[in-house]
């Protein structure tokens, strides 16, 4: 008989034993309250740090007035030449934001095809043209029109880029439009 405790209850259940027969370990709590403070004053302390590393890391020079000329209006006169290609030919164009429309439409050409092909020679000509007029000028905006031949558009940039001078009795390359862009028409 029982005397009103649950003794009979424990042992139904058997003696309170791991899987390996061992007593079992008591529960321990622990108290990391004092870790995580000191964890975390930790790591502001090595966030201030990293931002200072970065503040102490940046350049801090002060522009100096130069003696030679400025470029600025150099740039402000220079043009952006673009170059459509077409089946009927080459129409360059130039832009601008120092010169009027009708600068602008004075700039503009059209070089037909030369019976089945383009004009490379000509197209190379009227770009050394504006080049002698604007010699700051580098860039050039290439526009093909879908399904040009991929040689086309190669023979195209190059003529854009230089070209072959006589200077006395050698020949040497002369640069033309240095930065070259392949662009597309927005439909």
């Amino acid at each position: 008989m029982s005397d009103g405790g649950d003794t009979g209850e424990e042992e139904a259940a058997g003696p309170r034993t791991n899987v390996f027969g061992e007593a079992p370990v008591a529960l321990v709590q622990l108290n990391l309250t004092a870790l995580m403070d000191i964890l975390s004053n930790l790591l502001f302390f090595l966030l201030a740090t990293f931002g200072a590393t970065i503040v102490m890391v940046i350049n801090g020079t002060v522009p100096v007035q130069s003696a030679e000329d400025s470029d600025v209006s150099d740039v402000k006169r220079a043009v952006t030449v673009s170059v459509s290609i077409n089946k009927e030919g080459f129409q360059i164009t130039a832009l601008g934001t120092a010169f009027s429309q009708e600068e602008l439409d004075q700039m503009a050409h059209h070089i037909p095809l030369r019976g089945q092909a383009h004009d490379f020679a000509a197209l190379t000509r009227e770009l050394r043209t504006i080049k002698q007029h604007f010699p700051k000028s580098d860039t050039v905006i290439l526009t093909p029109e879908p399904g040009l031949k991929y040689e086309v558009l190669v023979h195209t940039m190059d003529a854009a880029r230089e070209y072959e001078a006589k200077q006395g009795k050698t020949m040497s390359t002369v640069g033309l439009f240095p930065t070259v862009v392949v662009s597309t028409v927005v439909k």
